[in-house]
């Protein structure tokens, strides 16, 4: 069994783990930022994914705008105003270098910082005043999984803790992945459809969020080209770029109307590609050439996360298939150094 394998099994215990001390370091976050007007927040890769994730969820939960920082803005003597923010950062190793300098101006303007990272001893955590710890213990595949899952979490317990009502589904999130993650790894997928020339992942809100995570490791596990794109900006021009040996990959999540989703699969197959789509039990099953229907029946968020989870074992799969050294993918390292 290869690591990034272990890694996927491991989610679920990880998450559980972690859910009485995440949910008190996310209750003294949330006291940081009672009076903020707004959040920013800066991340990187699969950090970067999470972030947006967090962006709609916040928006959708809480009404609060989340907007995400561009670390080149706040490179040496460049100040960008931060008044009123509270401010975010999202590193699993927490130490690339662009976002220290995001907290770093953030503190010398009087923001609550709070940092979401694997490492407490990094200068992310140090830099922050108050730290979101993944507690994920080391990933060792050069893809992420379990640090993906553990900053969801962290970041689902942060919009509950920001809130005054529960989050719907985050006690049963550890339970979700956990059961989602066995399924995938059993379950026969429609790999003949997904090894093509090219893969395009599609959703909205939470689930665009999703479907660029999903892009993302199967970029970096399976080497075959894959992108996203949020739903309403695909049909707005993209999808005619994409043809025949191409694959559409929709993650249906409440966001996603039925009547876009037919557009989405219409428009695909004038263009020749062949189409998958990613629901929940709950959605009617659409028109196209295979479906993958999650096993667990949860609120919207949640659906989106068990999605990533499909996702990795997607790339897996896929890697396995084409031969790809899977928990070494080429050129790629577990720490973005640049800013």
């Amino acid at each position: 069994m290869t690591t990034f394998e272990t890694e996927i099994r491991s989610q679920g215990e990880i998450l559980r783990a972690r859910a009485a001390q995440g949910a008190e370091d996310a209750r003294r976050a949330a006291d940081s930022w009672r009076h903020v007007t707004h959040l920013v927040v800066a991340a990187r890769g699969s950090s970067d994914n999470a972030a947006v994730f967090f962006q709609y969820l916040a928006g959708q939960e809480l009404g609060l705008l989340v907007a995400l920082a561009a670390p080149s803005l706040y490179e040496g003597a460049r100040q960008v105003s931060l008044r009123g923010a509270g401010v975010l950062a999202i590193s699993q190793s927490g130490r690339s270098p662009g976002l220290v300098e995001v907290l770093e101006q953030a503190r010398a303007q009087g923001c609550a910082t709070v940092a979401v990272t694997n490492d407490a001893s990094s200068p992310l955590a140090r830099g922050s005043d108050h730290l979101l710890e993944l507690r994920a213990g080391p990933e060792r595949a050069i893809a992420s999984t379990k640090t993906l899952s553990t900053t969801w979490h962290a970041l689902a317990q942060l919009v509950e803790a920001m809130g005054t009502q529960p989050l719907e589904g985050l006690g049963d999130l550890p339970e979700v992945v956990e059961r989602t993650a066995a399924w995938a790894l059993a379950a026969e997928l429609p790999l003949e459809l997904l090894n093509v020339t090219g893969l395009t992942l599609l959703g909205r809100g939470v689930g665009y969020a999703a479907a660029a995570e999903i892009a993302l490791k199967v970029r970096e596990v399976s080497g075959v080209r894959a992108e996203a794109y949020a739903a309403p900006d695909y049909l707005h021009g993209p999808i005619g770029a994409d043809g025949a040996g191409c694959c559409a990959v929709v993650v249906v999540t409440d966001e996603l109307s039925d009547a876009v989703l037919r557009e989405l699969l219409t428009g695909c197959r004038e263009s020749a590609m062949t189409t998958v789509v990613v629901r929940p039990a709950g959605r009617a099953a659409p028109e196209c050439d295979a479906q993958i229907v999650l096993p667990a029946s949860s609120p919207n968020w949640l659906s989106a996360l068990a999605a990533v989870v499909v996702g990795q074992v997607l790339a897996l799969r896929l890697g396995q298939a084409r031969g790809r050294p899977i928990d070494t993918s080429p050129r790629l390292s577990k720490v973005t150094l640049s800013a």
